[in-house]
């Protein structure tokens, strides 16, 4: 639905940015930034009640939580793009000779921001996890395609010509990945006395 809403006329689905879709001369730019507010909301809720009661590494992690949320809402609302590029000349033209919004200007750094919190929490939940062998070796497929993403679109920045689109989605599907392996590692977070402990498929030994 997300890569339809998207479509941009005369412009490939690889060469599709997401990013793009919430600027705001684009036809569904209102639903796109009310899904990264709603978004960008719940996870800065969530990554503050679990930092305040984490420690170690583990905090590390909500607190990158924490900066993706508040990344992500800036995105749909305060630094929204003024126009899509990618589908726009004149608005292509506008952004490389810095005649646009500070609100354009920002979503950069947002973006940036989000992308950076992501990886943190990640990393530090890899970190706090390597004495898991199951639950870490869940997060290593998400922390590749979320590397391999970011690295891609970074390259890619470099080179708007190639296909930025489809780098995008790949660093979107690490983050959703990301998402969804921290929401799992929250719900067997130990909540008691050591709370922030991470306890998913803790190892135990067994004598032999």
């Amino acid at each position: 639905m997300a890569d339809r809403a998207a479509a941009e006329p005369g412009v490939r689905p690889p060469r599709r940015v997401r990013q793009r879709a919430g600027a705001r001369d684009q036809p569904y730019h209102l639903v796109f930034g009310l899904g990264d507010l709603v978004v960008g909301a719940l996870a800065s809720a969530t990554g503050v009640v679990l930092a305040r009661r984490a420690r170690g590494w583990p905090r590390w992690a909500w607190w990158g939580l924490v900066a993706f949320g508040v990344a992500t809402a800036l995105d749909g609302t305060v630094s929204s793009m003024d126009c899509a590029p990618t589908a726009d000349a004149r608005c292509a033209r506008l952004a490389e000779l810095g005649a646009v919004s500070w609100r354009h200007q920002g979503h950069s750094v947002s973006s940036s921001v989000a992308v950076a919190g992501g990886l943190v929490s990640l990393v530090a939940l890899l970190v706090a996890l390597r004495g898991r062998r199951v639950p870490f070796r869940w997060g290593l497929p998400v922390a590749t395609v979320l590397l391999v993403g970011t690295a891609g679109t970074l390259v890619e920045l470099a080179h708007p010509d190639a296909a930025l689109g489809a780098w995008q989605r790949v660093q979107l599907l690490g983050l959703s990945g990301w998402l969804v392996y921290a929401g799992v590692v929250a719900a067997r977070t130990d909540p008691g006395p050591e709370a922030g402990v991470l306890n998913v498929g803790a190892r135990r030994d067994t004598g032999s």
